[in-house]
Protein backbone atom coordinates (compact mmCIF):
# COMPACT_ATOMS: atom_id res chain seq x y z
CA UNK A 1 0.00 0.00 0.00
CA UNK A 2 3.05 2.26 0.60
CA UNK A 3 4.44 2.07 -2.98
CA UNK A 4 1.12 2.47 -4.58
CA UNK A 5 0.82 6.20 -3.21
CA UNK A 6 3.98 6.72 -5.20
CA UNK A 7 2.07 6.06 -9.04
CA UNK A 8 1.17 9.63 -9.10
CA UNK A 9 4.68 10.68 -8.84
CA UNK A 10 6.13 8.84 -11.65
CA UNK A 11 2.86 8.68 -14.11
CA UNK A 12 5.37 10.87 -16.42
CA UNK A 13 7.74 9.07 -16.72
CA UNK A 14 5.70 5.96 -17.31
CA UNK A 15 3.69 7.96 -20.23
CA UNK A 16 6.97 9.47 -21.86
CA UNK A 17 7.96 5.37 -22.15
CA UNK A 18 4.60 4.48 -23.62
CA UNK A 19 4.37 6.76 -26.10
CA UNK A 20 7.15 5.16 -28.54
CA UNK A 21 5.44 1.53 -27.55
CA UNK A 22 1.53 3.03 -28.76
CA UNK A 23 3.32 4.62 -32.09
CA UNK A 24 4.19 1.09 -33.00
CA UNK A 25 0.77 -0.59 -32.08
CA UNK A 26 2.15 -2.38 -29.00
CA UNK A 27 -1.03 -3.51 -27.06
CA UNK A 28 -1.62 -3.39 -23.35
CA UNK A 29 -1.96 -7.14 -22.93
CA UNK A 30 1.31 -7.62 -25.27
CA UNK A 31 3.30 -5.62 -22.78
CA UNK A 32 1.69 -7.57 -20.06
CA UNK A 33 2.65 -11.21 -21.46
CA UNK A 34 5.82 -9.33 -22.36
CA UNK A 35 6.26 -8.70 -17.84
CA UNK A 36 4.92 -12.41 -17.65
CA UNK A 37 7.98 -13.89 -19.53
CA UNK A 38 10.56 -11.34 -17.90
CA UNK A 39 9.04 -12.98 -14.36
CA UNK A 40 9.32 -16.06 -15.57
CA UNK A 41 12.81 -15.61 -16.82
CA UNK A 42 13.44 -14.47 -12.71
CA UNK A 43 11.96 -17.46 -11.34
CA UNK A 44 14.43 -19.81 -13.49
CA UNK A 45 17.33 -17.84 -12.33
CA UNK A 46 16.23 -18.19 -8.79
CA UNK A 47 16.01 -22.03 -9.40
CA UNK A 48 19.72 -21.43 -10.68
CA UNK A 49 20.55 -20.09 -7.84
CA UNK A 50 21.00 -16.36 -9.29
CA UNK A 51 19.55 -14.78 -6.80
CA UNK A 52 21.39 -10.90 -7.51
CA UNK A 53 20.66 -11.67 -11.65
CA UNK A 54 17.14 -13.08 -10.85
CA UNK A 55 16.36 -9.47 -8.75
CA UNK A 56 17.82 -7.58 -11.46
CA UNK A 57 15.43 -9.09 -13.89
CA UNK A 58 12.33 -8.98 -11.68
CA UNK A 59 13.00 -5.11 -11.05
CA UNK A 60 12.63 -4.84 -15.48
CA UNK A 61 9.57 -6.87 -15.00
CA UNK A 62 8.03 -5.21 -12.53
CA UNK A 63 8.82 -1.65 -14.47
CA UNK A 64 7.25 -3.60 -17.75
CA UNK A 65 4.41 -4.68 -15.99
CA UNK A 66 3.76 -0.71 -14.74
CA UNK A 67 3.95 -0.32 -18.69
CA UNK A 68 0.74 -1.92 -19.48
CA UNK A 69 -1.59 -0.28 -17.55
CA UNK A 70 -0.83 3.16 -18.71
CA UNK A 71 -0.80 2.30 -22.18
CA UNK A 72 -4.19 0.71 -22.17
CA UNK A 73 -5.47 4.26 -20.05
CA UNK A 74 -3.28 6.48 -22.82
CA UNK A 75 -4.85 4.48 -26.44
CA UNK A 76 -7.96 3.79 -24.62
CA UNK A 77 -7.54 -0.06 -24.98
CA UNK A 78 -9.11 -0.20 -21.19
CA UNK A 79 -10.59 -3.16 -20.69
CA UNK A 80 -12.03 -5.80 -18.11
CA UNK A 81 -10.21 -8.37 -19.57
CA UNK A 82 -6.87 -6.32 -19.64
CA UNK A 83 -7.64 -5.98 -16.13
CA UNK A 84 -8.15 -9.59 -15.46
CA UNK A 85 -5.54 -10.63 -17.63
CA UNK A 86 -2.93 -8.66 -15.82
CA UNK A 87 -4.15 -10.16 -12.42
CA UNK A 88 -3.74 -13.65 -13.35
CA UNK A 89 -0.57 -13.50 -14.89
CA UNK A 90 0.74 -11.42 -11.66
CA UNK A 91 -0.29 -14.33 -9.90
CA UNK A 92 1.26 -16.81 -11.55
CA UNK A 93 4.58 -14.79 -11.24
CA UNK A 94 4.24 -14.43 -7.90
CA UNK A 95 3.73 -17.94 -7.38
CA UNK A 96 7.03 -18.69 -10.05
CA UNK A 97 9.11 -16.59 -8.17
CA UNK A 98 8.40 -18.51 -5.28
CA UNK A 99 8.81 -21.72 -6.78
CA UNK A 100 11.42 -21.05 -8.13
CA UNK A 101 13.45 -20.02 -4.82
CA UNK A 102 11.90 -22.92 -3.12
CA UNK A 103 13.51 -25.04 -5.67
CA UNK A 104 17.07 -23.57 -5.77
CA UNK A 105 16.61 -24.05 -2.10
CA UNK A 106 16.83 -20.38 -1.69
CA UNK A 107 14.81 -21.15 1.35
CA UNK A 108 13.10 -23.34 3.61
CA UNK A 109 10.25 -24.87 1.23
CA UNK A 110 7.55 -24.99 4.14
CA UNK A 111 8.08 -21.11 4.78
CA UNK A 112 7.98 -20.26 1.29
CA UNK A 113 4.91 -22.21 0.87
CA UNK A 114 3.34 -20.01 3.30
CA UNK A 115 4.37 -17.32 2.33
CA UNK A 116 2.67 -18.61 -1.21
CA UNK A 117 -0.06 -18.59 0.87
CA UNK A 118 -0.24 -15.40 2.27
CA UNK A 119 0.46 -13.80 -0.67
CA UNK A 120 -2.09 -14.98 -3.00
CA UNK A 121 -4.87 -14.93 0.11
CA UNK A 122 -4.17 -10.93 -0.14
CA UNK A 123 -5.37 -10.80 -3.92
CA UNK A 124 -8.32 -13.63 -3.37
CA UNK A 125 -9.79 -11.17 0.44
CA UNK A 126 -9.42 -7.91 -2.05
CA UNK A 127 -10.99 -9.71 -5.66
CA UNK A 128 -13.76 -11.49 -2.99
CA UNK A 129 -14.74 -8.32 -0.54
CA UNK A 130 -14.97 -6.36 -3.37
CA UNK A 131 -17.39 -8.56 -5.07
CA UNK A 132 -19.30 -8.82 -2.05
CA UNK A 133 -19.61 -5.06 -1.84
CA UNK A 134 -17.28 -3.68 0.59
CA UNK A 135 -15.62 -0.93 -2.38
CA UNK A 136 -12.29 -0.60 -2.84
CA UNK A 137 -10.26 -3.27 -0.75
CA UNK A 138 -6.41 -1.82 -1.22
CA UNK A 139 -5.87 -1.85 2.72
CA UNK A 140 -2.74 -3.50 4.21
CA UNK A 141 0.72 -3.48 5.01
CA UNK A 142 2.34 -5.61 2.01
CA UNK A 143 0.76 -5.52 -1.67
CA UNK A 144 1.91 -7.10 -4.24
CA UNK A 145 4.42 -4.08 -4.91
CA UNK A 146 5.44 -4.18 -1.52
CA UNK A 147 6.25 -7.95 -1.34
CA UNK A 148 8.13 -7.83 -4.69
CA UNK A 149 10.11 -4.83 -3.70
CA UNK A 150 11.10 -6.65 -0.27
CA UNK A 151 12.49 -10.11 -2.28
CA UNK A 152 14.48 -7.95 -5.07
CA UNK A 153 15.85 -5.85 -2.27
CA UNK A 154 17.05 -8.90 -0.03
CA UNK A 155 18.39 -10.90 -3.22
CA UNK A 156 20.28 -8.18 -4.11
CA UNK A 157 22.54 -8.31 -0.99
CA UNK A 158 23.12 -12.05 -1.80
CA UNK A 159 22.58 -15.28 -1.62
CA UNK A 160 22.17 -16.22 1.68
CA UNK A 161 19.60 -13.01 2.20
CA UNK A 162 17.27 -14.39 0.23
CA UNK A 163 15.64 -16.48 2.60
CA UNK A 164 15.53 -13.60 4.77
CA UNK A 165 13.26 -11.45 2.30
CA UNK A 166 10.97 -14.62 2.01
CA UNK A 167 10.01 -14.69 5.49
CA UNK A 168 9.41 -11.16 5.75
CA UNK A 169 7.36 -11.45 2.81
CA UNK A 170 5.37 -14.54 4.55
CA UNK A 171 5.01 -12.24 7.73
CA UNK A 172 3.58 -8.90 6.07
CA UNK A 173 1.37 -10.75 3.67
CA UNK A 174 -0.18 -12.45 6.77
CA UNK A 175 -0.38 -9.01 8.68
CA UNK A 176 -1.71 -7.71 5.37
CA UNK A 177 -4.20 -11.07 5.14
CA UNK A 178 -5.62 -9.95 9.06
CA UNK A 179 -5.27 -6.80 8.40
CA UNK A 180 -8.07 -7.30 5.15
CA UNK A 181 -10.30 -9.97 7.05
CA UNK A 182 -10.92 -7.10 9.99
CA UNK A 183 -11.58 -4.24 7.15
CA UNK A 184 -13.77 -6.55 5.12
CA UNK A 185 -15.45 -7.50 8.62
CA UNK A 186 -16.26 -4.00 8.78
CA UNK A 187 -17.48 -3.10 5.64
CA UNK A 188 -19.15 -6.35 5.30
CA UNK A 189 -20.75 -7.09 8.19
CA UNK A 190 -24.74 -6.92 8.57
Amino acid sequence: MVLNNYRENVKGYLEAIVRPLAKVGATPNTITFVGLLISLLGAYLFYLRSPRLAALILLIGSAIDALDGTLARMTGKVSRFGAFLDSTFDRISDGAVLFGIALGNLADWRWTFLTFMGAYLVSYERCRAELAGSGKLAVGIAERAERLFILIAFSLVGIDYVKWGVYLVGFLAWVTVFQRMWAAYGRLKE
